[in-house]
């Protein structure tokens, strides 16, 4: 870790004696949260902050005019699912997700298992945060959620805290590291420092900016030897649903870090080394601004599509479970006989019956499957919701 880059850190730098001496490194040791530098950051984003509420306030208000807010809430969670896993090269698609868990077996080699991990944990983590607070055991069992059965489970040690130095950088050698996190011994503190500051009962910073402190925090701390990225970009969404007290969140923002990657890391890297916390909540708080009125565009299209949707079964004359199951797929977005059969309830025939209907209202498209059967898929509302 070039040290010389570190000219106003966020933190301190600690030496790490090793055998023999000239094996010795650097790590960083973030401080503690909020970092004194907040009133002056926030003064500086004001504007920001402000869009970022009012987008917030928005999104918020869509919300209610979903019967059920699971309609949106469920495809929407997977969508960011494939967002965050992408940032780490992970190759799987919003539409390998859905086949996934509709019960489709994915292609050998493909990455779609560990996206799919990363819908369970987020899920789990939402009610998870409902019924308690933030604490160590909530992010271990985030990481074994995501880890467990991904590609590099073997290295990662699924839901246990690092025992010994990682790095960041393309480099395998430590003393060419981009970023160098704290040892396992000081890292455990400033694990505890964290777990302190998101359960303070202390006045609160605005929750998006202590969204921002607390990720960057926790990507500095980089308590696991994989899947650091992934489980705190699950922080963010479970914070932001336990402060703005919303069982059904849509705001994710992986996404937009995918398209600004290089920006994010590098300003996660900049405040460690320089202190910019301003810059790094400028660009948290404008993501936010994005991420919330994106999903209002993408609520409305598929409010749109769903009434659009009725109104094709209505001119038909379709039953009640037709209708039922034009609000599954709304949810679901790709299914199977079986799925339909054990997700409404119904009998066989009327789930193979139902289906028909929505592919001669061209809702659905049957796609043959390797093996017997077929899935269905909502290609509009695939069209709406891949990222």
């Amino acid at each position: 870790m070039d040290t010389k880059l570190f000219t106003g850190p966020a933190g301190r730098l600690v030496e790490v004696e090793r055998d023999p001496p000239n094996l010795s490194y650097v790590a960083f040791v973030p401080g503690s949260l909020p970092p004194g530098a907040e009133d002056a950051a926030i003064a500086d984003v004001a504007r920001e902050l402000g869009e970022a509420n009012l987008a917030l306030g928005q999104l918020t208000g869509i919300g209610e005019f979903f019967p059920n807010p699971d309609l949106l809430v469920r495809p929407y969670l997977r969508r960011e699912a494939v967002a965050s896993s992408r940032i780490e090269g992970t190759v799987a698609s919003f539409s390998d997700v859905v086949a996934l868990e509709a019960g489709i077996r994915p292609a050998p080699g493909s990455d779609t298992q560990d996206v799919l991990n990363y819908v369970v944990a987020l899920d789990a983590g939402l009610r998870a945060i409902q019924e308690g607070s933030f604490s160590l055991d909530l992010i271990r069992s985030l990481h074994r959620q995501l880890m467990t059965g991904a590609r590099g489970e073997a290295f990662s040690n699924p839901g246990e805290f690092r025992a010994i130095q990682n790095h960041i950088g393309s480099s395998n050698e430590i003393a060419d590291a981009t970023y160098v996190p704290p040892p396992p011994l000081e890292m455990h503190s400033v694990l505890d420092q964290l777990i302190d500051y998101l359960n303070g009962s202390k006045p609160r910073t605005p929750f998006v900016v202590e969204a921002a402190w607390m990720h960057y925090q926790f990507e500095a701390i980089h308590p696991f030897l994989d899947g650091n990225g992934r489980v705190g970009r699950l922080l963010i969404a479970l914070l932001l649903a336990e402060r703005h007290q919303v069982a059904h969140p849509l705001l994710y923002l992986s996404p937009y870090f995918e398209r600004h990657r290089d920006e994010y890391y590098r300003l996660l890297l900049a405040v460690s080394s320089t202190s910019v916390w301003a810059e790094w909540l400028r660009f948290f708080l404008l993501g936010v601004a994005e991420q919330a009125r994106e999903a209002i565009s993408v609520a409305r299209e598929v409010l749109e599509l769903r009434d659009e949707w009725r109104e094709r079964l209505a001119t038909v004359g379709a039953a009640p479970s037709a209708l039922r199951l034009a609000d599954f797929v709304t949810e679901h977005v790709a299914v199977t006989p079986r799925v339909v059969e054990l997700g409404l309830g119904v009998a066989r025939q009327t789930a193979y019956n139902s289906l028909q209907v929505l592919v001669d209202a061209d809702i659905l498209e049957s796609v043959p499957l390797r093996q017997r059967g077929s899935l269905y898929i909502a290609p509009q509302l695939i069209a709406i919701l891949e990222v």
